[in-house]
């Protein structure tokens, strides 16, 4: 390993130069030459809204550690409940919320995503100078890590990815760690001081971390090192201690208000956002024409309906030549009955466990699905062999003295190799913004302070997908860019201060505002692209909006908000498991049913004060079943299901006695399933004509 060679006063030049360098390729790329063009507006669609409600919800002391996230400008006329979402990115959050404060939204988000390239080149080059790289080596190596092409596709959808600063010490630590390094008081500390910045950074680099650390202490535990096995056990368990004090918000959320059930992973994800080998080298866009024809034309055209996030992965020319290089080393190495270099046996292990088909998709087949997008392990690869490379470039010396100069046209070559040919659509971002501008200066004007806009259509959260030309998180913007009204949108799906809102869909636009209206809402924001062409047609035909942007994909109609405003009525909400069949229906006999197979279960989340009841039938399929009903695990009732079609149990849960929060409701048959049909479906019994329903009152 060597001794760590980094000092601070005698590599701030090469730091400064560093840093210099990488704001160079930035501002290149972002067209940003003057302080003012910080302020102009880059992205807008994917999930950059998201983002924005992030930093906003932080900079109005909205995402405080250790406390639930409860958003108090969204889903009105209550408030919208993060906590079923949960983010740990504690520290990029604040620190984009500061700048918010600071500056403004959009300011803030140029400046956060200027620090994540800095602290890229930053971090690879104090930890190649760590590792005993010569500075240039390092130098160049830093700059080619913060203009690698994963950062820049990622600029435009996910902010909190770009921070990857703190990606190169986990090569620095597991290699201190697995060669069995003595660590001093000092090393400690700055070993634990990297699991708790990792901790309230991204998980998935959190993820990658453990991943790292994994064969550093169960190899030697195996081999029956316990002392050595040790220090990467400890650093291990750091690290989810870590993570689990970022999570403490959540929670608390979940213990006030009950846990909901916002989205949730398939094992088809796996695949979708997969690691695969081809998209290291082959580019989904390239500067290169004939380069971007023919990897198109081969490999991601058949690919588009599995896109996933394959763009960020393309390495360019000068690491795949490192790779070539470690991969020839490696064959020689073997040849000559060697240990295999570090990093080399290091990328073979999160190859194994990351690739499509690995042991991290093995995993999801097994049911943990949480860590989807194992590809984002592209950058901790990379990380590596660009450090690999500063060491082989020290111990060459082909670049030493005057010939230090000959990196700059690489350098250069290879940030025009790794950006993307496509830039941000500044134009059509302005555009938007604009528009979305206009529509909140007139409702600024027109409306009180903190008064209620109810957003049509109703859009879910989080992970939506598109309505028409509406994108996923467009309606977030309202909030990001206003000051002080308070918005219908935001609040995780499933939850009973959210449903009320899809109940409006089907009804007409004059029911629709005269029950919003009831609620205390003073305007309605009507996104017309969201709708289908009949559906605009129905508001064109109610009345006149009273305000229409100019490329007339916004209305807004003001309200006469009800004196004496009532909060709508919440009713539990309830989701189904994997054990449940698609809904299927009979009108000749009033019938509506999903088959099941094997124990099933029921997700339901309870609101205060809940006058409802749940109600469904069991019917088995082939012989009479006895399904036991468990409530929170507790035996609740015993139904001996019948075999006959049409001819069901009763069974009926008042939710009344229950307290609010949620709970789980199970179905457990006396036997296995059938044989699969020629579907493929294996099938025990049906759930049929369930209904919740209110026990007194409309």
């Amino acid at each position: 390993m060597g001794i760590p060679t980094f000092s601070f006063r005698k590599d701030l030049t090469g730091l400064l130069v560093c840093l210099v360098l990488a704001l160079a390729a930035f501002c290149y790329y972002f067209e940003c030459f003057s302080p003012g063009a910080f302020s102009r507006v880059w992205f807008t669609f994917y999930d950059v809204p998201l983002m924005q409600g992030y930093g906003k919800s932080a900079a109005e002391l909205n995402a405080l550690p250790f406390q639930p996230r409860l958003v108090h400008r969204l889903n009105a006329p209550f408030v919208a409940n993060w906590s079923d979402f949960p983010t740990t990115e504690e520290l990029i959050w604040n620190y984009y919320g500061l700048l918010t404060r600071l500056f403004d939204v959009n300011t803030g988000y140029n400046l956060c995503l200027l620090t994540a390239h800095l602290s890229a080149a930053a971090g690879l080059y104090v930890a190649a100078r760590m590792l005993g790289s010569a500075r240039v080596p390092a130098i160049f190596c830093a700059v080619c890590y913060s203009t690698s092409r994963y950062l820049f596709v990622r600029d435009s959808i996910h902010l909190n990815l770009c921070f990857i600063g703190h990606v190169p010490f986990f090569w620095l630590a597991a290699r201190w760690l697995w060669r069995g390094r003595p660590l001093s008081r000092k090393l400690w500390l700055s070993l634990i001081s990297l699991c708790a910045v990792t901790g309230w950074q991204h998980p998935y680099y959190w993820y990658f971390w453990l991943v790292m650390l994994l064969p550093c202490w169960l190899v030697p535990a195996l081999c029956g090192r316990w002392r050595r096995a040790a220090a990467p056990a400890l650093l291990s368990a750091a690290s989810v201690f870590f993570l689990s004090l970022g999570q403490i918000d959540s929670l608390m959320g979940w213990i006030y208000f009950g846990k909901g059930l916002p989205f949730e992973r398939t094992l088809n994800e796996l695949q979708l956002y997969g690691l695969r080998l081809p998209e290291f080298f082959l580019p989904a866009g390239h500067r290169l024409a004939s380069f971007d024809q023919w990897a198109y034309a081969h490999y991601f055209r058949p690919m588009m309906n599995s896109a996933g996030e394959m763009d960020s992965l393309y390495l360019g020319f000068l690491v795949l030549a490192t790779v070539g290089y470690l991969i020839a080393t490696s064959f020689q190495q073997l040849r000559n009955r060697k240990p295999l270099p570090f990093v080399v046996a290091m990328s073979l292990w999160l190859f194994a466990v990351m690739i499509c088909g690995g042991l991290n998709f093995t995993a999801g087949s097994l049911g943990l699905l949480l860590f989807r997008c194992p590809s984002r392990i592209s950058i901790v690869l990379q990380a590596g062999w660009l450090l690999f490379l500063s060491l082989r470039l020290s111990y060459w010396k082909t670049f030493a003295g005057w010939r230090s100069w000959l990196l700059l046209p690489i350098l250069v070559f290879n940030c025009w190799d790794c950006m993307p040919p496509y830039n941000a659509q500044f134009e059509d971002a302005q555009k938007y913004v604009r528009e979305n501008q206009d529509v909140l200066q007139f409702l600024e004007h027109k409306v009180a302070s903190h008064s209620m806009i109810f957003q049509w259509p109703v859009m879910d959260y989080p992970e939506a997908a598109r309505l028409q030309g509406l994108w996923h998180y467009e309606e977030m913007t309202a909030y990001v860019l206003s000051r002080h009204l308070r918005f219908s949108y935001g609040d995780c799906r499933l939850r009973p201060e959210t449903v009320w809102q899809k109940n409006l869909e089907g009804k007409s636009p004059e029911s629709i505002v005269r029950e919003v209206e009831s609620y205390g809402f003073s305007a309605l924001w009507l996104y017309r692209k969201g709708l289908k062409p009949a559906q605009a047609r129905l508001w064109e035909d109610w009345r006149k909006p009273d305000f229409v942007t100019q490329e007339r994909e916004y209305a807004v109609y003001l309200l006469r908000p009800a004196a004496r405003p009532v909060l709508p009525k919440l009713a539990p909400t309830r989701k189904l498991d994997d054990a449940f069949y698609g809904l299927e229906t009979d009108s000749r006999f009033r019938l509506s049913w999903r088959w099941v197979w094997g124990k099933a279960s029921i997700q339901l989340l309870v609101p205060s004060d809940c006058k409802y009841r749940l109600r469904f039938g069991l019917s088995s399929l082939g012989p009479e079943r006895t399904i036991r009903v468990l409530l929170d695990g507790k035996p609740y009732d015993t139904v001996l299901a019948p075999a006959r079609w049409g001819v069901y149990r009763q069974v009926t849960v008042d939710l009344s006695q229950l307290k609010a929060g949620s709970h789980r409701l199970d179905l457990i048959p006396d036997g296995p399933a059938l044989p699969p049909l020629a579907d493929g479906r294996r099938l025990t019994f049906q759930y049929i004509n369930e209904s919740l329903e209110p026990l007194a009152g409309p």
